[in-house]
């Protein structure tokens, strides 16, 4: 196949009207970044707003692509004809969220099946029999007949779109193995424990390939659409059961039945081939996820295959017949995919020629791999979306991910490394405002969610980082003990460690910091979402000689309380391995410590939050009264009524970056009097 080198030609695709023509490339050469913002500050408000493209996938006949664009605010699922003149056609849209209506069905993820056929994944927020339950189906979209017929939805449960298998393209008859919950079981136990049906795509009919177990809450299947696994977690022993068979043809067994620990990935087929008896398995036993052989006959692993030095492994993917695998997927200081697939390893290597090594990462891919979606992003460099067309040559861009920035590099990204005050390295995240160059600058501190999540160098989809470095502030995201991809002993220093140890590693990076001079320590403030919501009202209560201000967003501020809620989400078991964990709950919970609070906190919490209930904010701020702490001065709470934990919704991603930007300058303002560097005017 001929690659020649890249050359942009007149766009022929945008997801917004635009008829402006992409400018020239020489072979191998850098795309010139957007330089209409070098002297301007961008307005908060545009970071709120969702990409205008999100995880485009193209067809395996490559005529079209299928995503998430934005549309007056909210997103749309649409096809985008890669034809000349082609429109978007939108096919799906995530119901209006109505005051007097608690669930709301959304669009979550979506897949080709065919060329004719795309999955779309659903989810719905419901209360039932007094908890709340995330409702999952999954319908298939006709391109011809624009006809959406839902698969499996007669007589589903709470869980019923969990597609475990998928045919071929080109398969004269597209089927799935669909994951389901009956809410006709005979028993009421069965009622929750899943059945698998195969699904004839075109007509929405079934057969039921796998009943209900008792003791499974989770099937796979193999390569060749063969369920071979099913797996349980006893929500309060703990302990895991896994049953395996080789064929349709055989029952299933009991292979392993043990407790284990949440930082722990047991070595168990993760992935079994079709047309063969080979697996791999993920898994940690060595300190650091990687992939090893495993041998069905004895239920034994093999030789390591692939694993990253430091660094977890994130995941695996497999040719689309399930014959091999194709890729690997890793995380060290950016995210990575290396493709063991020649073809796609070739384009990868032709495209990071021209965009630079480590800016491209491929999206999606034809049948043929002919043409190729991918998206290029250096750091601090906003995202754009192209089609590459393999036959041609030709690279066109299809979107950036947003119309305001462009392509433009924004506020200066590195990875660093920090030692915290135990002499344990830590990495982080460092943004530096791109508008000033003085020293003494102020600092965000903005520890990420989970905790068991973690923070990389490429372009963030929330755009927290860059948009609190526009207005001026330096901001550091640390990826502090207990944050996963760094292996299984790193995780495991989250156990007791809540508002302790984990709390000191961001204290650490604001001494780091201070060394050089780069930043004030005494124009520091904290500011996060979900663990990092606790983590500032932490901040707030027990460091408050420390921070000028918090910001809580989606925030634990009791963890009592939080683990009694989990005992309903999670069991017995799973609360103890999460939260439970955290050590002594009633010392390390600030809302059980009001008075101590002296660093005012802005407290900003869904009404709709599932994850989080918003009564952790409600109670904080009734506590922060009742402990004579007064609201305008030494705290600020707002709620939003539409919101859930996951900002679902432009219009709160904006308020809250809004109230962020209007706290921040009555308690830290970005520049003061003796500053070096002037604001400029947005």
């Amino acid at each position: 196949m001929l690659f020649r080198g890249l050359i942009l030609r007149k766009l022929i695709l945008t997801v917004v009207a635009c008829s402006a023509a992409v400018p020239a490339m020489p072979a191998y050469g850098q795309v010139a970044a957007s330089t209409e913002l070098a002297n301007k500050v961008v307005p908060v408000e545009v970071f709120g707003q969702f990409p205008m493209v999100e995880r485009p996938l193209i067809s395996p006949d490559g005529t079209m692509i299928a995503t998430k664009i934005r549309s007056g605010g909210v997103q749309v699922l649409a096809l985008v004809p890669l034809a000349a003149g082609g429109k978007p056609r939108i096919i799906a849209r995530d119901d209006e969220v109505e005051k007097d209506k608690i669930g709301v069905r959304r669009v979550v993820a979506w897949q080709w099946i065919d060329a004719n056929n795309l999955l779309i994944h659903l989810a719905s927020r419901d209360f039932e029999g007094g908890d709340w339950f995330e409702n999952t189906r999954v319908a298939a979209y006709n391109v011809k007949t624009a006809k959406l017929t839902p698969l499996g939805w007669d007589h589903a449960g709470i869980l019923g779109g969990n597609v475990l298998w998928k045919t071929v393209p080109g398969d004269p008859k597209p089927r799935i193995l669909l994951e389901r919950h009956n809410n006709t079981a005979k028993s009421y136990d069965e009622m929750f424990q899943p059945e698998v049906i195969d699904v004839d795509v075109n007509t929405g009919n079934y057969t039921t390939v796998v009943r209900p177990n008792i003791v499974v809450d989770s099937w796979e299947a193999d390569g060749a659409g063969v369920v071979r696994l099913g797996s349980s977690m006893d929500r309060d022993s703990g302990k895991l059961r896994i049953l395996y068979r080789a064929s349709a043809n055989e029952g299933f067994r009991t292979i392993m039945l043990e407790r284990v620990d949440m930082h722990t990935t047991p070595v168990l087929p993760s992935y079994i081939l079709a047309g063969s008896n080979k697996a791999y398995a993920l898994s940690n036993n060595e300190g650091y996820r990687a992939l090893y052989e495993y041998d069905l006959a004895t239920m034994k692993p093999g030789k390591k295959v692939f694993g990253v030095t430091g660094y977890d492994l994130d995941g695996v993917s497999l040719t689309p017949d399930g014959t091999a695998i194709q890729s690997y997927q890793y995380t060290t200081q950016r995210s990575h995919t290396r493709f063991v697939d020649p073809r796609l390893n070739e384009i990868q290597a032709v495209l990071e020629k021209s965009f630079g090594a480590d800016n491209v990462a491929i999206n999606s891919a034809d049948a043929k791999r002919e043409k190729i979606v991918f998206t290029v992003s250096a750091l601090g460099q906003a995202p754009t979306v192209f089609v590459f067309d393999t036959e041609t040559g030709n690279t066109t861009r299809l979107a950036y991910f947003n119309d305001t920035l462009k392509n433009a590099k924004l506020n200066p990204v590195k990875v660093i490394r920090y030692q915290a005050s135990d002499g344990k390295s830590i990495e982080a995240i460092l943004t530096t405002p791109r508008h000033r160059t003085g020293k003494g600058l102020p600092l965000i501190v903005l520890p990420h969610g989970g905790p068991w999540a973690r923070d990389d160098a490429d372009w963030d989809a929330y755009q927290w980082a860059q948009a609190l470095a526009e207005s001026g502030y330096v901001v550091i995201q640390p990826n502090y003990r207990g944050s996963t991809g760094y292996g299984k002993e790193f995780g495991k220093a989250v156990d007791g460690n809540w508002g302790l140890r984990m709390q000191d590693d961001l204290n650490d990076a604001v001494t780091w910091l201070a060394r050089d001079g780069m930043i004030d320590p005494k124009r520091v403030c904290m500011a996060g979402w979900s663990y990092g919501g606790y983590a500032a009202s932490r901040a707030a209560q027990r460091d408050g000689d420390k921070y000028r201000c918090a910001i809580s967003g989606a925030g634990v501020h009791d963890l009592p309380a939080m683990v009694a809620y989990d005992k309903g989400y999670l069991g017995a078991y799973g609360a103890k391995q999460g939260l439970g964990a955290a050590g002594d709950l009633k010392a390390v919970s600030p809302s059980l410590h009001a008075a101590d609070y002296s660093a005012p906190i802005l407290i900003v919490h869904g009404a709709k939050d599932q994850r989080v209930p918003v009564a952790q904010s409600r109670n904080l701020v009734s506590r922060l009264r009742a402990a004579g702490k007064k609201e305008g001065k030494d705290f600020v709470y707002i709620e939003q009524p539409l919101n859930t934990h996951n900002l679902l919704r432009e219009e709160d991603r904006i308020q809250f970056l809004r109230e962020a930007e209007k706290f921040l300058a009555t308690h830290n303002p970005a520049y003061v009097p003796g500053d070096t560097d002037k604001p400029l005017a947005h």
